[in-house]
């Protein structure tokens, strides 16, 4: 049996307590599962709106390569230091 003779089956369907069929209306696929959106383009962003976008979605700035390498390997080390300067601070306060 081709797909085209076949008559469009029922389709039932159970949510708590309530029952319904589903009756496809002729061969037409619901819109809902068709894929196709509603045509957006004649609502008119607001300025919030074009602010959001053009404001807060742009791209961050971030340093460069070279510099973040830089960072990486010099953190460990200034955080050291500021370690041993806070142990020695606190050691002269303890006397």
């Amino acid at each position: 049996m081709k797909p085209e003779e076949r008559a469009p089956r029922e389709i039932t369907y159970r949510i708590g307590w309530k029952r319904g069929t589903i009756v496809p209306n002729g061969c037409r696929p619901p819109t809902a599962v068709s894929g196709h959106s509603p045509d957006m383009s004649n609502i008119r962003e607001s300025r919030l709106q074009r602010w959001n976008r053009g404001y807060l979605w742009c791209k961050a700035p971030s340093p460069g390569h070279r510099t973040l390498q830089v960072a990486v390997f010099a953190m460990p080390v200034l955080l050291f230091a500021l370690f041993l300067w806070m142990v020695y601070e606190l050691a002269q306060h303890a006397r």
